[in-house]
């Protein structure tokens, strides 16, 4: 399965440009099948502190590894583990159905 993170929102203050909270999905492939995770984060942080970075000089990579390290490892590995589970239950129903349609006649 692949997974490919995107941020979709920040919201920040306008005075100090501190990011407050992130919007983030998290997009899921499993054998041509998609799923997909949409949450957010809310974060705190010091808009004087040394490693403060302004909004204007943020990526993608950046606020994604605020959004991760929030999240940690087996939030995120829940996360996962469930849209696999969604994913494969999807796969496994198109690969054996329970019923079929259709007339004989049609090809």
């Amino acid at each position: 399965m692949t997974t490919n993170w995107q941020i979709a929102e920040i919201k920040r203050k306008p005075d100090t440009g501190l990011v407050i909270e992130v919007l983030y999905i998290m997009n899921f492939e499993l054998e041509g099948k998609g799923d997909r995770h949409v949450g957010s984060i809310t974060l705190t942080g010091d808009p004087t502190a040394p490693d403060f970075v302004p909004f204007e000089n943020l990526t993608q990579e950046i606020v994604l590894g605020w959004v991760q390290a929030e999240l940690g490892e087996t939030k995120i590995n829940e996360i996962t583990t469930s849209a696999q589970a969604r994913l494969q239950e999807r796969i496994d129903r198109e690969n054996n159905p329970e019923f079929l349609t259709g007339m004989p006649w049609e090809a």
